[in-house]
């Protein structure tokens, strides 16, 4: 590998902590809040599929505890960059790493005991259908957290400064329990500083 590409991978590696610094100087600390996610997922293995990996955030915390897991996104960029953040930490090996339509997740019904996504629904032009497939793929839990009014505060802030405007979730978060409990699952609610975690229990 050239020392042009590796400097690349560095400043991305670097970007990533310094955004996870910025977001921290904000009131939004990333690394507290995936660990309160996590133990409150109840995951500690099994078939585990992430939807929405980002820039492996998610990814790295579910590597960290030993976790192997599938992870899917439709963005190309945001993979690249996951899949760097995870080698550079030596935990690609925790990960089966896809590029998919969470509208259209190509696995069959009941293939994962648990499905999580973090800070992903508000991203999406159509969260039901995200949320339908999730839940079909699950045989036991689907877990999603996503921000609260003081986390959309932060994130609206972090872009601006950044020149950018964040997007709007086109799915509150009652709307999302309401969803879960239609479709027949139980659910249960714990409230971080920033985010809301919504387990939904099959069965």
């Amino acid at each position: 590998m050239n020392a042009v590409v590796l400097n690349a991978m560095d400043n991305t590696l670097k970007g990533y902590y310094n955004r996870l610094k910025v977001f921290k100087n904000h009131g939004y600390d990333l690394i507290k809040t995936r660990k309160f996610v996590l133990d409150k997922s109840g995951i500690k293995g099994g078939n585990i599929l992430e939807v929405g990996t980002g820039k492996g955030h998610t990814a790295i915390g579910l590597a960290e505890r030993g976790i192997r897991f599938t992870t899917i996104d439709i963005d190309e960029k945001s993979l690249a960059v996951a899949r760097h953040n995870l080698k550079a930490k030596g935990f690609l090996k925790y990960a089966r790493i896809k590029r998919m339509d969470a509208e259209k997740l190509r696995f069959k019904n009941d293939t994962f005991d648990y499905v999580i996504s973090v800070n992903f629904i508000h991203h999406t032009k159509h969260p039901k259908r995200c949320v339908k497939e999730m839940i079909r793929v699950a045989k036991s839990s689907v877990i999603i957290a996503d921000l609260n009014k003081r986390g959309e505060a932060v994130i609206n802030e972090v872009h601006r400064l950044d020149g950018r405007e964040h997007e709007k979730s086109k799915m509150s978060l009652s709307e999302l329990k309401k969803f879960f409990r239609e479709s027949g699952l139980s659910v249960k609610v714990y409230r971080d500083t920033c985010q809301m975690v919504f387990i939904a229990k099959k069965g």
